[in-house]
């Protein structure tokens, strides 16, 4: 570790073991989406201390972006959403090995992008994308951590080999058919792009981000489907985890 990196997590140092903060920095980590859900998850893990990341989008940022992706401002307009965080990630740490790939995810090309990685977090806003890449996750062994966001509402799950899968556990007509089957129904789903208040987003992709540390090091309730932690954020009673 650099002594940069040493500085970085000073102050955390009492958080985490020093083979637990290896652990971190070492487990590689894939984000898809950079915009509200995954521009704060992106920081986040890179402020924590992960080094081996790799961040795919292919869009780029719009003035509808603006109430609530971080690293949407005036300058960033019409720019890819994938170089201008990759590039923001390194003036944090110069020597974080950030993969970015600046596409739209496909059946074809999904199985090599996640070639190699341990944990795959959930920063999609439509379904047929979700299950895509669910379904890619249980046929490598990938963990999922999942979210979704809407208005002040967020929901947040952790599914592996151990758990029901993300179709399962929200009883999706396409469980058990083959995607090309069910992309109609799927996409029907998500016809419209929710309404989303700015701070929504980043409390769930913080809350995603802490589910990845907290299952990469094994610590004790992590929110393992089907669990289900939900919240709406301007009703804190709300707060609760129930099982589906």
């Amino acid at each position: 570790m650099t002594e940069l990196y040493n500085q970085m997590i000073s102050r955390q140092i009492e958080v985490f073991t020093p083979e637990e903060q290896e652990k971190i920095r070492t487990t590689p980590v894939t984000v898809l989406g950079c915009g509200g859900l995954g521009g704060t998850i992106i920081e986040q893990l890179v402020r924590t201390g992960f080094e081996n990341i790799t961040i795919i989008d292919q869009d780029v940022f719009d003035k509808t972006n603006l109430n609530r992706q971080i690293r949407s401002n005036i300058d960033t307009i019409d720019k890819s959403k994938v170089e201008i965080t990759k590039e923001a990630m390194l003036k944090i740490n110069p020597n974080l090995n950030i993969t970015g790939h600046d596409l739209t995810i496909t059946p074809t090309n999904i199985s090599e992008i996640l070639q190699g990685t341990e944990i795959l977090i959930d920063a999609v806003d439509n379904v047929y994308t979700r299950v895509m890449i669910s379904r890619e996750a249980k046929k490598q062994g990938i963990t999922f951590i999942h979210s979704a966001v809407e208005k002040t509402l967020g929901q947040l799950t952790v599914i592996d080999s151990t758990t029901p899968s993300y179709e399962e556990l929200f009883k999706l007509k396409s469980y058990g058919k083959t995607l090309e089957e069910s992309k109609e129904y799927l996409l029907n789903i998500s016809t419209k792009k929710p309404q989303v208040l700015g701070i929504t987003p980043s409390i769930f992709g913080a809350l995603e981000v802490n589910e990845t540390i907290k299952y990469i090091l094994n610590r004790d309730e992590v929110v393992l489907a089907p669990k289900i932690l939900l919240w709406d954020i301007f009703d804190i009673s709300s707060f609760r985890i129930i099982e589906f």
